[in-house]
């Protein structure tokens, strides 16, 4: 798995037969930018790859950092315009507590163990911050190395880790536009959302 994606890193999407939204889709992007809000927050991006969403983020003022395993991955990103790289393990992230507002697994959360990932979100998490966790959903076809994770299973790994998810939407995604559908059949991804106790 590491091989294949530092071969991206090396050489691009483009000559991969694989792909994700986040750097195939500039409405996605648009899209998911959108749920954050206007204010300027402290994202953490979990498995950014070349880093395309986290730049858009960037680029809207939001102070963004990439977490990869892959350096020929984060070294994309940079020459894409990212500029807070980080190559860590997404179990042990090296980061305080309650060091950001939101944490995005953007369509990486299928090579994690969760709900550990979940776990260290929540650590690094401030009080009432916000996980999005974004995955494959309908008929993608998805590497062999990436578990396909329903609904179901996201909710119930997010709640273990004390994480309650608090919405979800089953999304159709193209390259310039996104709409909403009503179910998991007729999307192409999944994006479920959860918020921080201000207890926990």
């Amino acid at each position: 798995m590491t091989r294949f994606y530092n071969r991206i890193g090396t050489r691009g999407w483009q000559n991969s037969d694989y792909f994700t939204f986040s750097a195939r889709s500039p409405a996605y992007r648009r899209w998911l930018a959108s749920q954050l809000g206007t204010r300027r927050l402290q994202i953490l991006s979990v498995g950014c790859g070349t880093g395309e969403l986290e730049k858009h983020l960037s680029d809207l003022h939001h102070r963004v950092f990439g977490l990869d395993p892959s350096r020929q991955m984060l070294e994309r990103a940079r020459k894409n315009g990212l500029e807070l790289l980080v190559q860590a393990d997404a179990l042990h992230l090296p980061f305080a507590e309650a060091s950001f507002a939101v944490v995005m697994f953007v369509e990486s959360i299928g090579y994690l163990r969760l709900p550990t990932a979940f776990e260290e979100a929540l650590r690094v998490l401030r009080a009432n911050g916000r996980v999005f966790v974004t995955t494959y959903s309908g008929d993608v076809e998805v590497h062999t190395s990436y578990a396909k994770l329903g609904l179901d299973e996201i909710a119930s790994s997010l709640k273990a880790a004390g994480l309650p998810a608090a919405d979800h939407r089953f999304l159709n995604a193209k390259r310039s536009s996104v709409s909403e559908v009503p179910s998991d059949d007729e999307s192409n991804v999944l994006i479920v959302s959860a918020r921080k106790p201000r207890q926990a």
